[in-house]
C-alpha cells in the first residue's frame, strides 16, 4: 500500500508539472482525478510501469506508449470490477488528454430524421383515403397507422438514447445513464421486432385488395401467417432474453447473477427470417403484375415500385454487420450505435415503400406526363353476352366480360387505387315479355 501511495504522489508530480502553466482550478480537478483512481488501476500502474522504459513521472511517455498502456489494460481487465475498470480508462484518459469522441448526434439525427419522412409518407398515403379519392380506409391502413405508431416512439427513443450518451465512449458515460440506455434498448428491440412484421402484414393485405385470384390469395394468407408467427416468436423470445427479466439490462456491470440466451444467435436468427420474409413478400406479385392490360412503360413503373422492397433487404444486410460488434463488444455505448440506426432506417425505410403505391396515386396529378394511366393500344370495351334467366320468367340478362372486368382492375392498379376484395360481375337485367298466340291475333 506505501507503495501505491509513493507511485500516486509521483503520478501527481508528473500531473502538475504538465499542469503548471494552466489554472488553479484545472490542477485541482486534475488532482481530484487522481483519487477517484481505483486501487486496482494504481496496482496495475505500479506493475506495469517498471516493466517499459518509461518512469513514473513520465507522464507523456506513458500516455504515449501503446505496448504499455495495452499492458496496463489486461491487467486492469483481469484485476479489476467492470465499473473500476470503466473508472480507470477515464481517469487514465482525462489524465493524458486522450480525444473524447462523440457520434450522439448521428443517432438522434437518423432516428428523428427517418421518422419524419416516414410520417410524411404514411400522411400522403392517408391523404389517398379521402373520399374525393375513391378509396376506402381498409385494414392494411389500419395495421399501417399502429405500425407508424410504434415508429414515431421508435424515433423519440432514438433522442433519449442520444441525450443519455449512446454515441459516446463507454468510460466517460455516467453508471446510471449506462442501465438506462440498455433499459431503453430493450423496449427499442421489442419495437423494432414488431415493427418489421407488421409493415408486411400491410402490405399483403393489400395485395389482396388488388388481386382477386384464388391462389394468389391463399399464397398471401400464408405468408402473412409466416409473419404473425415471426412477430409472436421474436418478440417472446426478446421480452424473455433473461431470467430475471431485469437482467436485460443490469447486467452489464456483472454485478448481478442472470442466466441469458445467447442474444448474438437471436438477432442473426431473426435477421435472417426477416429478410426471406422481405424477399418473399416482394417477388409474390410480380406474377400478377406481369399480367397487366396496360403499356410496358407503366407495368415497368409498378413493378419497380413493389421491387424497391430490395432496399429494405440492403438495409438489412448492412445492419448484420453490426450484429458482430454488438456481440463482441467491451464499449457497448459506442458499438450500438451502428445497429440503432441501421435498425431505424430499415423501418422507416419499409414504412415508406408500403405508402408508395398511394403516394403515386397523388404524383399522377403532379406530374401527369410520368405518371398518367395508359393503357395498351387494342384493349378491350366492355361487351356483353346473352343468357337466359331462369330466374326473372325467362327474361333475358347480359354478362360483362370477364377480359373487361380484368381490363377494368388492371386499369385501376395501374392509377394506384385499391380494388374490392371480392370482385363482382356487372349485370345488365332485360326483362321481356313471352308472346302468346293470343297476342299475335290482330283485333
Amino acid at each position: 500500500m506505501r507503495l501505491l501511495l509513493l507511485l500516486t504522489a509521483a503520478i501527481s508530480t508528473a500531473v502538475s508539472a504538465q499542469i503548471a502553466g494552466r489554472s488553479e482550478t484545472s490542477a485541482v480537478n486534475e488532482t481530484e482525478l487522481l483519487g477517484q483512481l481505483p486501487t486496482c488501476g494504481l496496482q496495475c500502474l505500479f506493475e506495469e510501469i517498471p516493466k517499459s522504459n518509461c518512469t513514473a513521472t513520465d507522464l507523456p511517455c506513458i500516455c504515449t506508449n501503446q505496448q504499455l498502456n495495452e499492458m496496463i489494460t489486461v491487467c486492469v481487465a483481469q484485476s479489476c470490477t467492470i465499473r473500476e475498470s470503466l473508472t480507470t480508462k477515464n481517469v487514465t484518459s482525462t489524465l493524458c488528454d486522450a480525444p473524447i469522441r462523440d457520434r450522439s448526434a448521428v443517432v438522434s439525427v437518423a432516428g428523428v430524421a427517418g421518422g419524419v419522412l416516414a410520417v410524411i409518407f404514411f400522411l400522403l398515403r392517408m391523404v389517398t383515403r379521402l373520399p374525393r379519392f375513391g378509396v376506402s380506409f381498409g385494414l392494411d391502413d389500419a395495421v399501417l397507422t399502429f405500425v407508424i405508431g410504434l415508429a414515431i416512439v421508435l424515433a423519440y427513443f432514438s433522442y433519449v438514447l442520444a441525450s443519455h450518451g449512446l454515441g459516446k465512449d463507454m468510460w466517460t458515460v455516467p453508471f446510471d445513464n449506462i442501465t438506462h440506455i440498455l433499459y431503453i434498448y430493450y423496449i427499442d428491440e421489442d419495437i423494432y421486432l414488431s415493427i418489421l412484421p407488421l409493415t408486411k402484414i400491410s402490405i399483403l393485405l393489400f395485395y389482396l385488395r388488388v388481386f382477386p385470384q384464388r391462389s394468389f390469395r391463399i399464397a398471401t394468407y400464408i405468408v402473412i401467417a409466416m409473419n404473425v408467427c415471426y412477430l409472436i416468436a421474436f418478440v417472446l423470445v426478446s421480452v424473455f432474453q433473461c431470467h430475471p427479466i431485469d437482467a436485460a439490462w443490469l447486467r452489464w456491470d456483472g454485478e448481478h447473477p442472470a442466466k441469458c440466451q445467447n442474444i448474438n444467435a437471436q438477432g442473426w436468427a431473426s435477421a435472417a427470417i426477416n429478410m426471406f420474409l422481405d424477399i418473399v413478400t416482394m417477388i409474390l406479385p410480380l406474377r400478377e403484375l406481369g399480367k397487366l392490360s396496360i403499356s410496358l412503360k407503366k407495368k415497368m413503373q409498378l413493378m419497380v415500385m413493389f421491387t424497391l422492397g430490395l432496399f429494405v433487404t440492403l438495409v438489412s444486410i448492412l445492419r448484420l454487420h453490426s450484429l458482430v460488434e454488438f456481440a463482441n463488444t467491451t464499449n457497448l455505448t459506442w458499438d450500438y450505435v451502428q445497429l440503432g440506426y441501421w435498425s431505424t432506417i430499415e423501418v422507416d425505410v419499409g414504412i415508406i415503400c408500403a405508402c408508395l403505391p398511394a403516394v403515386r396515386k397523388l404524383l399522377r396529378g403532379v406530374f401527369p406526363s410520368v405518371f398518367a394511366s395508359t393503357v395498351r393500344s387494342g384493349a378491350k370495351t366492355p361487351s356483353y353476352h346473352h343468357t337466359r334467366s331462369a330466374l326473372s320468367g325467362g327474361g333475358n340478362r347480359f354478362v360483362k366480360d370477364e377480359e373487361y372486368e380484368l381490363h377494368h382492375r388492371d386499369a385501376a392498379l395501374e392509377e394506384g387505387d385499391a380494388m374490392p376484395l371480392v370482385q363482382v360481375t356487372t349485370e345488365v337485367q332485360v326483362t321481356s315479355h313471352s308472346v302468346t298466340p293470343k297476342d299475335r291475333q290482330v283485333s
